[in-house]
């Protein structure tokens, strides 16, 4: 993945006046709440000649699970646990504006007059602004750990089950997708959409009864 190398953000026009990089390559005038790129190159400007690769790509470096199983008198447990690592997503805003919704974590966190934050940058319309797309700080981390699946069993003793007539009797709750630890927060972890246009996994509980006559 290569983009230009976003680090802070200009809170006020003292900061950029401090800095004296040159941004007339990809923007007329810098703004309080502009996202800072970094001049990589040491030229003194910012151009695409400060476009670096990134050591990770959407694909992850590591995938697996555990599965994990045992019984206990009449009780029975399964659980699957997923996860993957080393991978980035893009967060595109292309689609936030008056096109769309903005993401919560995007609106709360933006740059603002009362709230002139250094790290997150001015809300933008769609891709209005240079540092919309295609920069470090809308790629980020994909990596989670997920509860894929998870079922807990209770079988009747079967000198109960044949008082009313059943040869056997298992009572259980299972579930699928409840819960994930991930550092991505706004979108499925292992979606490949940049703008959020996927349908999410479904998390799906269910409580059974299996009987044998």
């Amino acid at each position: 993945v290569a983009g230009l190398y976003a680090g802070v953000v200009n809170p006020d026009q003292a900061a950029i006046d401090a800095r004296g990089i040159d941004y007339s390559a990809i923007v007329k005038e810098l703004r309080p709440g502009d996202m800072k790129y970094k001049d990589y190159n040491g030229d003194g400007k910012i151009t695409p000649d400060d476009q670096v690769r990134t050591d990770n790509t959407t694909l992850p470096l590591f995938q697996g699970g555990i599965n994990l199983g045992g019984q206990y008198k009449n009780f029975d447990l399964t659980i699957l646990i997923q996860g993957a690592a080393g991978a980035k997503q893009y967060v595109s805003a292309g689609e936030m504006g008056n096109i769309g919704n903005y993401l919560l974590d995007i609106y709360q966190n933006r740059w603002t007059i009362d709230n002139p934050s250094d790290v997150h940058p001015r809300i933008a319309n769609r891709s209005d602004q240079y540092y919309s797309n295609n920069n470090t700080y809308w790629l980020r981390s994909s990596d989670y750990m997920r509860l894929k699946n998870f079922e807990l069993g209770y079988t009747i003793p079967e000198s109960i089950g044949k008082k009313v007539g059943f040869s056997s009797m298992r009572i259980y709750a299972s579930g699928v997708n409840l819960f994930t630890i991930d550092k991505l927060k706004v979108f499925d972890p292992e979606t490949a959409s940049t703008t959020g246009q996927y349908y999410p996994q479904s998390r799906v509980m269910n409580l059974g009864l299996n009987v044998k006559f």
